[in-house]
């Protein structure tokens, strides 16, 4: 039927936590349209996805506090993306970052990088997670791989702790807030920036 069809392509979903704010708000509601190959998520895509396997073990080993916003079973998550397959990203004082020059020893001596940063803000309790989560040296992504965060970095549980995330998790991109009436619209650019050093 046309609504078995439809409900294939587009799904409403409920914004479970504070990790998105100001973006999205707990409790709106986001229309999603499904990502169908070969069309992909865009840089700065807001995109619904299942939990990845690796939260577990990473929730698992952690010193893991209550603060943490992490799904009950069968939660989605809606992640802003900052870095797709072939790029290089790295995480520096909490905050993700792609070196857009690629590997860096490709560089002139001397001739500027330039950066994308998604400047988010550290963990409200960074202990929780290994110090990998926090700082590290930009890798590639490999086939299909995402960095995903949350805008709200203080509250998000994200790639930046279970590293990157499989595209066989993501339903799609998240492109208007539906309710309630006074969020109403297309769901606003996040914190990302092209930056030169």
């Amino acid at each position: 039927s046309m609504a078995a069809v439809i409900a294939f392509f587009v799904r409403f979903a409920y914004v479970p936590s504070p990790s998105m704010q100001p973006s999205l708000n707990p409790c709106d509601v986001v229309l999603v349209t499904r990502t169908i190959w070969p069309l992909k998520p865009s840089i700065g895509d807001v995109i619904l996805f299942d939990p990845p396997m690796e939260l577990n073990s990473v929730v698992a080993n952690s010193a893991f506090a209550q603060d943490a916003t992490l799904p009950t079973k069968g939660q989605q998550f809606l992640k802003r993306v900052v870095a797709k397959e072939g790029e290089y990203v790295g995480v520096k004082n909490s905050e993700p970052y792609v070196d857009l020059a690629g590997k860096s020893d490709n560089l002139q001596e001397g001739s500027p990088k330039k950066f994308r940063v998604n400047i988010v803000g550290p963990y409200a309790q960074p202990a929780a997670f290994s110090e990998s989560s926090w700082n590290r040296s930009p890798e590639e992504l490999g086939r299909n791989k995402w960095f995903v965060a949350g805008d709200n970095g203080f509250r998000s549980v994200d790639s930046r702790v279970w590293g990157p995330l499989d595209g066989h998790y993501i339903f799609g991109s998240a492109r208007w807030v539906i309710w309630p009436m006074q969020d109403f619209g297309p769901i606003k650019e996040g914190p990302i920036y092209n930056i030169e050093k």
